[in-house]
Formats: C-alpha cells, structure tokens, sequence
C-alpha cells in the first residue's frame, strides 16, 4: 500500500552544546520552527567535447544548505540557541553546531532510525518585529563537510555511524 512520507516523518535535532563542545545536548528542533527546507545546491561540471552535439554534465558536489524560519519562543532551548548566535553575532566555530535528520519513516529497531548527521553554520539573517505579532527569525543552517550516515536512538539522543 502506498503511502505519502509526511513532514513530520522527519525528526530534525540539533546540539545546543555547540561544534566542539565535550557534552552535547541534542535538543528537537520543532517549537516554532514553521520552515525548514533541505536544499543540496549541487556543483555542476558541463563540459561540450569536440566530436558531441550535446554538453556532458557532472555533479562534482554539494553546498547543503537548510533554510529556516521560526517565531521566537521563550524558553526553548533550541530556539534560544539559534536566536543566540544571531543577537551576540557569534562567528567562525562558535556560530557551528551538528545538525541531525532522523527518518521516522526508517526504523530499524525500536527508537532506532536511519539518520544523517551533519555540521552546520547557524546563520540568522534576520529578526522582524511587527507590531502585534511574534517576533519571526529567518537563516539557514548551512553545512560545513559531508554527511555522515547511520542511525540515531530518539530515546537516547544518541547518533551511531554507520561504518
């Protein structure tokens, strides 16, 4: 039988500890959050060889990139945390965290899913204020490296690379 893979077939966590932090704290990404769009901007190589009519091309890599936007809620962690790096304009590895996608469509035993972990920039843009309704922030989260592949336990938080 078939059957749509919804939105929230997808768990998105991130590391309100922070890129090189020794503890993390993977928090869900979902209070407030009403945008979260996976973009992979492909690298192309077109090439057109002499004895062709038609072009070659190649994709020879990606610029992840995760475009966000979320009303700001008080006292959520994560939320706080992105806000955070926007309001103190942190920069280099103190604006980095880890990024975690969680397929809820994908177990592979109980609390145990496909996963893909990946560093991101958080990169907020803006913070608009208009009178009378929630203060709304827009960025993306932009990848730093590769994905790494395995699963993660929702129970535990925990992400374990599949070698």
């Amino acid at each position: 039988m078939e059957q749509e893979i919804m939105a929230y077939d997808e768990a998105r966590y991130i590391d309100c500890a922070g890129y090189g932090a020794s503890e993390t704290d993977i928090q869900l990404l979902n209070v407030g959050f009403s945008k979260f769009d996976e973009k992979s901007n492909p690298t192309e190589k077109s090439t057109q060889y002499v004895g062709d009519k038609s072009k070659t091309n190649k994709v020879t890599g990606y610029d992840n990139q995760f475009d966000v936007d979320f009303d700001r809620i008080k006292n959520d962690k994560v939320n706080d945390y992105c806000y955070g790096i926007f309001v103190n304009r942190k920069v280099g590895t103190d604006a980095e965290t880890y990024l975690y996608l969680v397929d809820l469509a994908d177990s592979t035993a109980e609390n145990i899913y496909k996963a893909r972990k990946i560093r991101v920039s958080v990169v907020i843009e803006s913070a608009t204020n208009n009178p009378g309704e929630s203060k709304v922030c827009s960025g993306s989260l932009k990848g730093v490296g590769d994905f790494i592949y395995g699963t993660f336990n929702t129970s535990t938080k925990t992400f374990t690379e599949t070698i």
